[in-house]
């Protein structure tokens, strides 16, 4: 038997939903972050954003199935603002959410921070204005030593 996937290793669908409940609150306690998950306007985002980072962390296709997978989830954030102020401080509510949360387990840890620099920095290039989002972007899966082929 081999290692388990990131999303096994995490615990599952429930910690990725604990986890995304918890980097919410966290995210609208944040003076920098506040403002942009204030205005989210989906009733179901902290359901959507567990079932996206399952998927990607080895999950089932949850997100892809229902909700149009990674190219949906990019024009949710694209043509935001010409300039990032989000991205360093997203990275270390996640940080902050996944210590809280999940096993303490530094390689878990380590990789979902790896993850988070590479997703942050993927969405931070669709911010500008002028940005345009691909059809059919493949979904990213992540595993323990990085992007998974």
């Amino acid at each position: 038997m081999g290692r388990p996937t990131l999303f096994e290793a995490a615990g599952g669908a429930p910690a990725m939903l604990t986890l995304a409940t918890d980097f919410h609150a966290r995210c609208l306690a944040d003076p920098l972050l506040e403002h942009p998950f204030s205005h989210v306007d989906n009733p179901d985002h902290v359901r959507h954003l567990a079932d996206y980072w399952g998927e990607v962390l080895g999950g089932p296709p949850v997100f892809s199935q229902r909700h149009g997978g990674h190219t949906a989830m990019l024009r949710i954030h694209a043509n935001q603002c010409d300039e990032d102020p989000f991205s360093a401080r997203f990275r270390e509510v996640f940080d902050e959410a996944v210590a809280s949360t999940l096993p303490e387990d530094p390689e878990l840890r380590r990789a979902l921070h790896d993850y988070m620099t590479v997703a942050a920095g993927e969405v931070s290039a669709v911010f500008p204005t002028t940005a345009a989002v691909a059809e059919g972007l493949p979904m990213p899966r992540w595993s323990w030593s990085g992007p998974a082929a």
